[in-house]
């Protein structure tokens, strides 16, 4: 019997299949050159024959695609009678003949395979795919449970390598046993070790919990955060069941507070404050929703040298990000947390969840002195005592730009106002927004105090932000680029912005100090140089046994390359 195809590894060479005429279990001896990495993959059939997603991702895909279905057909469903129908017909009977079949052609040409060296995914009807994802890159096995897979018994697994911005590869889905056996395999592979030596539990002996957030605490959390992820949805759907009418259900036909009505309903200002305060109401309610559905049941703990979290209330997600990869650590809190000594943390590694907006949250919800804690278990940290302000300058440069930007918006409002709409005073709408700019200034003047920074012997630290304020603490030994800049306006002004990059930072909430001296800038510049340079050389020394950073070609360390087979 011919034996199956083989796929290449990651460095080019293929599998060995296995040898023919293999005798029966039962008399057959563990061959020599079998190795434990090669039994503990052989557990899950990976080496022997690619793997299938499970039947029910069928089932999951069609219920998926049906919100599209109902709205092709939704024309016919709210006027079956109507003669305008037959667009609708069309579509749906197009939905029948080709997206079905696509849903089963996609599932059934869907394969993946674990080797030691790779996994190898295979996917695409008329456009054939073979990815091949490293084992040593395979940085977090993501494992994510919505509520109908729970009840279903399967799990989707989300493969994130570094370097990279986004899922690598997910496999959507398979049995919840198959997924935890996945992310097991895999990190024997990565660990060197048996299946059976490298399986860890939550209850093992080298596991310690660290954060534990009970419904009352995700309560209290959501209760600071304010979410307009919902309102659309929310003003969408009152648009389709005509708001007017339900208010007019609502407060008049049963007689409730019918005068509040008529009030907001005869003042077109007060109308619009209704709104607005509705508006954020609703987007705290639904803050609140969205971060209980988010962290419900959340848990941190260590296991060995990873930190491991689980939380969801509909989708349960279960995390990893290892410690080495950490690039950075993230203290984000608000006015309103701020106030009361909370705080949320946030690691920085280097390939990123764009879900969680470049950064991954590990504490969503703690108190300072707890928030540092658990900052230290991942990295040694110590707050500088004092903190250097920027240039008071950047008060005038960034009032001058807001208002600025803000005159362009209103100028052509002002122009093309019409005459029959609203006026205040006599005086068209748009006029009134020039009495924000007072505000502005304020504005500006806030990001003054809370933008300062302090260089330490083991790191970079920068403040920056108002409605959502942050502490990057920036390790020396992750530094990957760090320069100075100036525009035309700030070398009129003597300022300079001074950047410090690590590897997967995000590309919003920079970690920048903006309009700091030049003077100053220049020589933090020079200091952090000259730290990262003194770091770079004593790792050079220590892996190479020599000094000095320029080495010659045959002394310069070299990683461990497989010998090509004979």
């Amino acid at each position: 019997m011919p034996s199956p195809p083989t796929e290449p590894n990651s460095d080019g060479r293929p599998d060995t299949p296995p040898a023919p005429d293999r005798p029966p279990d039962d008399e057959a001896e563990p061959a020599p050159s079998e190795t434990a990495e090669d039994a503990a993959a052989t557990t899950l059939g990976a080496i022997r024959e690619p793997q299938r997603l499970h039947p029910l991702t069928l089932l999951l895909r069609v219920g998926t695609s049906l919100p599209a279905l109902v709205i092709i057909l939704f024309p016919l469903l709210r006027n079956p009678g109507s003669t305008e129908n037959v667009t609708s017909l069309v579509f749906g009977a197009l939905y029948g003949v080709f997206a079905l079949p696509a849903i089963l052609l996609q599932y059934w040409r869907f394969s993946y395979r674990i080797t030691p060296k790779q996994i190898v995914i295979q996917s695409g009807v008329l456009n054939r795919k073979n990815r091949s994802i490293p084992i040593e890159r395979v940085q977090n096995i993501q494992i994510e449970r919505n509520l109908v897979a729970r009840l279903c018994g399967i799990a989707k697994v989300k493969l994130e390598t570094a370097g990279s911005s986004s899922t690598e590869g997910s496999l959507a889905y398979v049995h919840q046993g198959e997924a935890r056996k996945i992310r097991q395999v895999v990190r024997s592979f990565q660990r060197g070790a048996p299946e059976a030596d490298a399986a860890t539990s939550e209850d093992a002996a080298d596991t310690e919990t660290l954060l534990d957030m009970p419904l009352r605490r995700v309560l209290l959390s959501g209760a600071f955060r304010f979410s307009l992820l919902y309102l659309a949805v929310i003003f969408t759907v009152l648009e389709l069941f005509n708001p007017e009418a339900l208010v007019e259900r609502v407060f008049r036909a049963r007689g409730r507070v019918g005068w509040v009505s008529e009030i907001v309903f005869s003042h077109p200002a007060l109308a619009i404050l209704a709104t607005v305060v509705a508006a954020v109401f609703l987007g705290w309610v639904s803050g609140i929703g969205v971060h209980v559905a988010r962290y419900y049941n959340f848990r941190l703990w260590l296991d060995g040298d990873k930190l491991r979290k689980r939380h969801g209330l509909f989708t349960v997600t279960e995390g990893t990000v290892p410690l080495d990869k950490v690039q950075a650590l993230i203290l984000r809190t608000n006015p309103f947390m701020r106030a009361f000594g909370w705080y949320e943390l946030k690691v920085q590694t280097v390939g990123l969840d764009v879900e969680e907006q470049g950064h991954r949250v590990i504490a969503p919800f703690a108190g300072a002195e707890r928030i540092l804690e658990l900052a230290r278990r991942v990295r040694s940290v110590e707050l500088p005592e004092s903190f250097a302000h920027v240039s008071r300058l950047t008060i005038r440069r960034r009032f001058i730009r807001y208002t600025a930007v803000w005159s362009a918006l209103l100028l052509p409002t002002v122009y093309f106002w019409p005459a029959d709409w609203l006026h205040l005073g006599g005086v068209a709408l748009p006029w009134w927004g020039f009495g924000l700019v007072p505000f502005i200034l304020g504005w500006a003047v806030l990001q003054y105090r809370n933008h300062t920074y302090a260089a330490g012997e083991d790191g970079f630290y920068i403040r920056r932000g108002v409605l959502s304020h942050y502490l990057w603490i920036l390790p020396v030994e992750k530094f990957h680029v760090f320069h100075a800049t100036a525009s035309i306006f700030q070398r009129r002004l003597g300022l300079k912005t001074l950047f410090v990059d690590t590897a997967g930072a995000a590309t919003f909430a920079y970690p920048e100090v903006i309009d700091a001296p030049a003077g100053e800038a220049d020589a933090q510049f020079s200091a952090l140089y000259r730290r990262f340079r003194q770091l770079y050389r004593g790792r050079m020394e220590a892996e190479a046994g020599v000094p000095g950073t320029r080495l010659a070609p045959s002394e310069r360390p070299r990683l461990p390359v497989d010998e090509p087979p004979e």
